[in-house]
């Protein structure tokens, strides 16, 4: 005789995964269309007053998936994610995916710019940015007037990016424990602040909501 009461749990757990799936892509997926398509449609070249919107956009997201992947929000898992979702988009990312979070992101949240890195030869690594190179030419040394840059293609970064939201998507349709992380990760971002956290540096603006909810 089957065993109902397995059949009906299993059927449940797969639905919510599904249901997590979905709200995943919902919550993340659409709205980063929405905002980076129009951003993209200047051309070959980035307009410069973009980049850095697109930039921080991106890596963010990065930042975030990290979190919900993980359940941790800490530099590495993000590291992580990026090597291994869109590791598997261009595995050039397994290779170079800390640096470009670290000097990136790290670079425009914290300094408002991306990051230069002097090698321990004196070179001074930099970055160029565009939008008309193949895959091949994405994430590649070249040299512009002597001097050698890390090639970006923003819009390559930024599909990889969606593809990785795809994969990863994918794994919590099919994988019970990520999907756990996942949804506890996705409500833990909505608790509350204690007041008392924040009482002592804040004491002034504490005061002006509590007149207002007078």
């Amino acid at each position: 005789m089957a065993n109902t009461n397995w059949d009906e749990e299993a059927l449940a757990e797969s639905l919510h995964r599904l249901s997590n799936a979905e709200r995943f892509t919902n919550y993340f997926k659409a709205p980063l269309v929405e905002i980076m398509n129009p951003l993209l449609s200047g051309g070959d070249v980035p307009p410069l007053e973009a980049i850095d919107v697109m930039t921080v956009l991106i890596f963010i997201h990065i930042n975030l998936l990290g979190y919900l992947h993980s359940g941790k929000d800490k530099t590495s898992d993000a590291v992580a994610f990026l090597r291994k979702y869109l590791g598997m988009v261009d595995p050039k990312y397994k290779e170079v995916g800390g640096l470009l979070y670290d000097l990136l992101r790290h670079g425009w949240i914290h300094r408002f710019v991306p990051k230069r890195l002097k090698l321990n030869n004196e070179m001074i690594l930099d970055f160029l940015y565009t939008n008309n190179v193949n895959r091949e030419q994405h994430l590649i040394m070249v040299e512009i007037q002597g001097a050698k840059k890390l090639q970006i293609s923003v819009l390559l970064l930024y599909k990889d990016l969606l593809s990785a939201i795809d994969l990863f998507a994918d794994d919590i349709r099919h994988n019970q424990d990520l999907s756990d992380v996942f949804q506890k990760a996705f409500e833990m971002r909505r608790n509350p602040e204690e007041e008392s956290n924040l009482r002592s540096k804040y004491n002034r603006d504490l005061n002006f909501i509590y007149h207002l909810l007078e």
